[in-house]
């Protein structure tokens, strides 16, 4: 069931007065239970938070969609994100790696990416276990094990149940156990562009003990050049569980390899073909270590326990090979060596590197005692060393940059509920109050190697060759970060008659994140130390029209503090490097988000019905101002507001052996503030003035999916999926002055044969019409490496093509 959130000032004393009242009613001394049997399946705990998401339990302060363990298996998805992409309402994909398990997932026009740069604005949970990575808020689609999944619920508004970073939304994901999987299954998948995968699966249980263990390997050269990927994957869970209680204890262990080579100009696609990449290698190695355990105990007829408890470690290590920002110099006495590449409007020969200059070194720029460029300083070797006495190499040759990132993240955390039935004025209601602490411990490196970009000619691969042991000092990063959260919530719903309940709820959050630079003293250190505390408040109606139709009205808010990656990365003067470089922070506020959502659902003459109405208002949105000349070189800042509203209307019904679903999203997402995007590589310039009313870039404002299935036989089903999304703007063109990325609309395939009880074949086809689209797009500075390949290639349009046509099978054994 739906219902909604409102931006209204946090503390009213309308809302105070309502969270008091509830409290005092739950623990009146004229409250008493019900006298029910104490089986363990007899209490339900109503309201949804990050402890109780079952795959049934709707949400008391939006609308909630779910997918269960037959929809996940009815369908061939490489990843999580297409999986949701395909079956969710409102879930957008950027393909801005093209990798399947790299995406940036939108919903309702916020964010949850592995990727830094972006305004995160999802929570994810694994169990009740948070899995948004404590650097970066970010997500890793490829540490998610699709197969091992047993509910998918994705929660919609400010919910402020679901902790830090629920700005847009929650999605609560559930493995099996073997209470819930009681078989044996092999699943071996083949399709095109090297498409490779084997999932084995085994689950069972006796009287109060169950098993599950999932194995799971994927692996693909990828559509595009220079992309394959590798997913490895271990999942187990041991369950118990009596009369009174359900304790599951689970492990994942990943250990993946991903290329994604993200956007190219858009001419060279034109010229080489749509699965040309620009530079490369852009890598991801991601290792993973997540123990979860939860537990659900019955204290009394009325009361109940819920608890989890998680560590997860997460080692990720990046290369990205890009063009360089450096050039040729030389010192007073004609020493040749590298300075950083800026424009200058000064006649001073003595200050700036220059791109292009004539052979004869006499022509270099010079660098002189008050330049405002110094030379580079090399890694091992005193200041003043100049590239001509460490290396052979010519300056002008180094024309390419090797950045490599680890991050080594520890998370530790602990939460539970306490669930209390009781009877008000002839009616069940129920009051939940709980804790939550999370401790997270990261370790940070990054380094700049200088190298040779192959682009001599066409033929070359335009990968990016370091040169073992010339790295710049400037660059480099060491950086310990501790980070500490702490949260009371509770909630409260009370039946006022049969129609209409009430629901209340709020948590308060604390964190703390302590930075300590281990290569940087003075000014210029990232040593930091951020207190950040808020409260968020809900309130939310429920009334039930009749038996069929339901009206959900809710008020919310939400918030998330700044990352250690984004505090790290916040001073326009001297922008970073993402993920590979960072400098002294400038502070910035956290993110609050407000959302009102109203949501109808009904069911008339078997369709059924839902209509979702939500405007959401998020102060201090934190935004990633592109300032170099690659475009993960920049700085965050805070924009004083934004807004996303919209509407989303779902149909669907089943008629005898043939079923459908349609849905259709309007979302208007909006910069309600005026700002100055730095944007360098704008075709109209750099420093464009953003005003309110201005479209966010990357959102469509209308996605249509439509569904159908059709059972042909007892044995075989056939379905095919429409989806189409208008078009977007380029990140980059945040004032919405240039031409937009185009809209589209595909048609995906799939069929299913049962053989007998043991042997399923399924069939998926991807994008039937091989229809060519981009579904990101940004700005950049083609030129710089393909102007002696492709003299004529000038534009600043680089976009992030989708796949084509792609055709995969696969074959299941049950026992």
């Amino acid at each position: 069931m739906g219902t909604h959130n409102f931006t209204r000032p946090s503390y009213t004393p309308f809302s105070l007065a309502i969270i008091a009242s509830a409290v005092a009613c739950a623990f009146h001394p004229f409250a008493h239970a019900k006298d029910t049997a104490g089986e363990y399946e007899i209490i339900e705990v109503q309201g949804a938070t990050s402890l109780n998401t079952n795959g049934t339990t709707a949400s008391s302060f939006g609308n909630v969609q779910t997918l269960t363990q037959d929809d996940i298996e009815g369908s061939v998805n490489r990843s999580l994100p297409e999986l949701l992409k395909s079956q969710l309402s409102g879930v957008n994909l950027n393909d801005v790696q093209n990798n399947p398990f790299q995406p940036d997932l939108q919903y309702r026009g916020f964010t949850a990416s592995p990727l830094l740069g972006l305004p995160q604005g999802i929570s994810v949970y694994l169990n009740g276990g948070r899995v948004n990575e404590v650097f970066g808020d970010t997500v890793h689609w490829d540490l998610m094990p699709l197969d091992a999944i047993d509910t998918v619920s994705l929660y919609s508004g400010s919910n402020p149940l679901f902790g830090q970073n629920t700005l847009g939304g929650a999605l609560a994901l559930n493995t099996k156990t073997g209470f819930t999987f009681d078989a044996n299954e092999l699943d071996l998948q083949a399709g095109q562009f090297g498409q490779k995968a084997g999932s084995l699966e085994s689950g069972g249980h006796s009287n109060n003990w169950a098993y599950y263990v999932n194995l799971n390997h994927y692996e693909e050269d990828g559509w595009r050049d220079y992309s394959p990927s590798e997913v490895q994957q271990v999942f187990t869970s041991l369950a118990y569980r009596n009369d009174t209680m359900l304790i599951d204890f689970n492990l994942l262990i990943a250990d993946n390899e991903l290329l994604g080579n993200g956007a190219s100009p858009a001419e060279l696609l034109d010229i080489e073909g749509r699965e040309a990449v620009y530079t490369h290698p852009d890598q991801t190695n991601n290792k993973l270590k997540h123990i979860n355990i939860t537990g659900d105990f019955v204290l009394s007829d009325t009361l109940s326990l819920s608890a989890n408890a998680f560590y997860r470690n997460t080692q990720t290590t990046s290369i990205n090979g890009d063009d360089s920002d450096f050039g040729a110099c030389q010192f007073n006495d004609g020493r040749i060596t590298l300075c950083e590449l800026e424009d200058d409007d000064d006649d001073d020969d003595d200050v700036v590197a220059l791109r292009d200059h004539d052979d004869d070194d006499h022509d270099l720029p010079v660098v002189g005692d008050d330049d405002d460029i110094e030379a580079v300083e090399f890694i091992g070797y005193e200041e003043g060393t100049a590239l001509a006495d460490i290396s052979e190499v010519d300056a002008d040759d180094i024309d390419g940059t090797y950045n490599t990132g680890q991050t080594d993240a520890d998370a530790l955390g602990l939460s539970f509920q306490f669930a209390k039935h009781y009877p008000l004025s002839g009616f069940e209601s129920e009051f939940i109050i709980g804790a939550s602490y999370a401790k997270g411990d990261i370790s940070y490196a990054a380094d700049t190697t200088f190298g040779i970009l192959e682009n001599d000619t066409a033929e070359d691969s335009r990968t990016v060759l370091p040169i073992a042991g010339l790295m710049a000092e400037e660059a480099r990063v060491r950086l310990d970060v501790d980070t500490t959260a702490w949260s009371l919530f509770f909630m409260n719903t009370t039946h006022l008659s049969q129609a209409v309940s009430l629901n209340v709820g709020g948590r308060f959050n604390r964190d703390h994140i302590v930075m300590e630079d281990l290569s940087e003293d003075g000014d210029d250190s990232l040593d930091g130390n951020h207190r950040f505390t808020q409260f968020n408040p809900a309130i939310g109606v429920d009334v039930a029209l009749d038996e069929n139709s339901v009206l959900n009205f809710a008020i919310s808010q939400s918030s998330r503090t700044p990352s250690p990656a984004e505090l790290s990365c916040a001073d326009e003067d001297d922008p970073c490097r993402l993920p590979n470089g960072f400098v002294a922070d400038p502070p910035l506020a956290q993110v609050v988000t407000q959302t009102i959502e109203a949501n109808y659902t009904t069911r008339i003459s078997n369709v059924d019905i839902m209509l979702n109405v939500f405007h959401s208002k998020s102060k201090d949105d934190i935004i990633f101002q592109q300032a170099g000349s690659v475009a993960s070189r920049g700085y965050f800042i805070n924009v004083d507001e934004t807004q996303r509203q919209g509407i989303e209307l779902s149909l669907g019904s089943t008629w005898e052996k043939f079923s459908y679903r349609v849905n259709y999203n309007y979302l208007d997402a909006t910069y309600e503030s005026s700002f100055t995007s730095f944007s360098p590589f704008n075709p109209q310039g750099p420093n464009r003035l953003v005003m309110a009313g201005n479209r966010i870039p990357g959102q469509p404002a209308h996605l249509v999916k439509v569904y159908a299935d059709y059972a042909l036989t007892d044995n075989t089903r056939i379905g095919a999926e429409v989806i189409s999304a208008s078009s977007q703007y380029f990140r980059g063109d945040e004032a919405n002055e240039n031409d937009s990325i185009d809209g589209y609309a595909i048609v995906n395939v799939h069929g299913t044969y049962r053989f007998n009880d043991t042997f399923t074949a399924l069939l998926r086809i991807n994008n039937v019409f091989n229809t060519e689209y981009e579904t990101f797009g940004t700005y950049g500075e083609a030129d710089e490496v393909l102007e002696d390949i492709y003299p004529d290639v000038e534009g600043a349009e680089f976009v992030g093509p989708a796949h084509p046509r792609m055709i995969s099978v696969s074959l299941k054994a049950k026992f």
